[in-house]
């Protein structure tokens, strides 16, 4: 059979990715999940943990010797340094597990979900672009009410973000998730791209 056509999902924080990716599993898209694959590697037993405690200490350990991600992510934002480091560890074995993934599917297409997808250069492995897209205003309140942060606090996360003028420029396809969109025209935009996908 052909190799996987692939299509990298991402989008800005809070855009709704998540749900995106769960409208494609329920159509019967197979969606190999960056984050999910960075939760893995970041566990007790996951590939990247031991690195993660030998660079930053056992501090950052909660008390079920699970990594804080509350105090992880305090340490990244007030750090470029550490920020770096940390995905210095994390993205090479983020990739190794997508990769991994990729060369054991024999689906038409895969969904690969990756926040980050432009700034780790992982577009480059892509067949198409998938952007889910809402305004930065939607962003921002969508990110304080689901973290529960301050306003300074999103502004920080987003900052830290390729711009939205980027990501739509290297988008082959878009799927528009602001605030007014429901869930069924989310699904029925999903439906089309799927049907689009399955005839690449």
């Amino acid at each position: 059979m052909d190799e996987s056509k692939k299509i990298g999902l991402t989008g800005g924080i809070a855009s709704g990715k998540t749900t995106v990716s769960e409208c494609f599993e329920k159509i019967g898209a197979h969606v190999i999940d960056a984050d999910v694959i960075s939760h893995d590697v970041t566990k007790p037993d996951g590939s990247a943990f031991s690195e993660i405690i030998s660079s930053f200490g056992p501090d950052i350990l909660d008390e079920n010797g699970w990594i804080n991600r509350k105090k992880m992510r305090s340490i990244i934002f007030d750090d470029v340094s550490k920020k770096e480091m940390l995905e210095e560890i994390i993205h090479p074995k983020v990739s190794q597990e997508i990769f991994k993934a990729i060369n054991q599917s024999n689906e038409h297409y895969l969904i690969i979900s990756v926040p980050l997808l432009i700034e780790t250069g992982m577009i480059q492995m892509m067949d198409r672009t998938l952007l889910v897209d809402c305004s930065e205003t939607t962003q921002i309140e969508r990110l304080m009410k689901r973290d529960e942060i301050t306003l300074d606090e999103a502004r920080s996360i987003m900052a830290n973000q390729a711009l939205r003028s980027d990501r739509q420029r290297f988008a082959d396809d878009l799927i528009l998730n602001e605030k007014n969109v429901t869930l069924i025209e989310l699904e029925e935009q999903v439906f089309e791209l799927h049907k689009r996908y399955s005839e690449l």
